[in-house]
């Protein structure tokens, strides 16, 4: 467990800059997170990877905090983060899947810590 918390600290302080810092705010009383992916080509894999790395990014600041907390709080740090991006697989099969949904859509995928 300890590994995987820091692999995550280490991608988010090497990837953090090249990400944009969206606003997190709270919606239905969870804080929530939405990527922007307008900018990018979806039908990419260099797209589709910048997209995940957003994702990722967001996901991790939604749910992990610092500091040294019990193992009980760290899995469900964990728990959180798997599911928002489970939550977001999800918007990004069906934006890339339908060009047509690609063209009208916003362009975000929302994710929210739970």
């Amino acid at each position: 467990m300890q590994k995987l918390t820091s692999a995550l600290a280490g991608i988010m302080l090497i990837a953090g800059p090249a990400f944009a810092q969206d606003p997190v705010v709270v919606e239905g009383g969870a804080p929530t997170a939405a990527v922007s992916y307008a900018d990018l080509d979806l039908g990419s894999a260099s797209g589709l990877a910048t997209l995940n790395g957003r994702i990722q990014h967001a996901a991790s600041r939604l749910c992990f905090e610092d500091g040294r907390t019990d193992l009980a709080t760290r899995l469900n740090w964990t728990r959180c983060y798997k599911g928002a991006l489970a939550q977001a697989k999800v918007q990004v099969d069906r934006a890339v899947g339908d060009r047509a949904l690609r063209i009208a859509s916003s362009g975000t995928v929302k994710i929210a810590a739970k």
